[in-house]
């Protein structure tokens, strides 16, 4: 059984990953239902325990301030917050019955080698790339990749209350945002793989309701067990 995955499998990390509109955070609801297992998120992290970690990290920062000419702020956050949560889960912070990410460590990662200064693309950050990337290899058990086509996407960002960068965009422009975003997720993944292994479930969600995604994305977790 998948919850039992989640209740004795250690760090019990996993997270739904995609673009926007994908039905990632309905999933999430769907897969916490069945499983009791927490909620994760990267947002709303101890504020002392993200200054803590932010100032362990100047030295990481200073070269890439410098060659970049800018502050990098909002790389800067992410980092930060990828090191915060990255030590609480080392801590063991995880919840018993495990914990499901819907923007966690991926988003984070793949948010900052898609859409972040040009020097996350580049060898300066590379020293930092691979550190993050060992460090969350052997955190993340698994990846559930929640997909739809472009136009799909599209409908779904903008008939939906939240805001989003792209929600008053063509569909041109959409389709060009979603395809620099699957990139940046790939090669994510594929470098998390190349570290442990990590199962990466893909599913279509264009027609599946969140409940049926839930069931599919636990059937996988239990044949990453019993294939592990």
């Amino acid at each position: 059984m998948a919850q039992h995955f989640l209740t004795n499998h250690s760090p019990r990390l996993v997270e739904l990953a995609g673009p926007p509109g994908a039905g990632k955070s309905a999933t999430r609801r769907a897969l916490i239902a069945r499983s009791h297992a927490g909620n994760g998120t990267i947002w709303g992290l101890p504020v002392l325990s993200l200054l803590l970690n932010g100032v362990e990290l100047i030295p990481t920062f200073i070269p890439m301030w410098r060659e970049a000419r800018s502050p990098l702020w909002e790389e800067t956050r992410h980092m930060v917050r990828l090191r915060t949560l990255q030590r609480a889960q080392q801590r063991g912070g995880s919840e018993r019955n495990g914990v499901i990410f819907d923007e966690g460590p991926v988003f984070a990662l793949a948010r900052l080698r898609g859409f972040g200064h040009p020097i996350m693309r580049s060898e300066s950050s590379g020293p930092w790339w691979r550190a993050t990337l060992h460090e969350w290899a052997g955190l993340v058990d698994m990846v559930v990749v929640l997909d739809a086509p472009d136009g799909v996407l599209a409908e779904r960002i903008r008939s939906r209350l939240d805001d989003h960068e792209v929600k008053q965009a063509s569909d041109p422009e959409i389709a060009a945002w979603m395809a620099r975003f699957r990139q940046a997720l790939d090669w994510v993944l594929a470098r998390l793989a190349l570290e442990n292994g990590m199962t990466v479930l893909r599913l279509d969600s264009s027609s599946d309701t969140p409940e049926q995604l839930a069931e599919q994305a636990l059937a996988g977790l239990d044949r990453s067990v019993y294939a592990g």
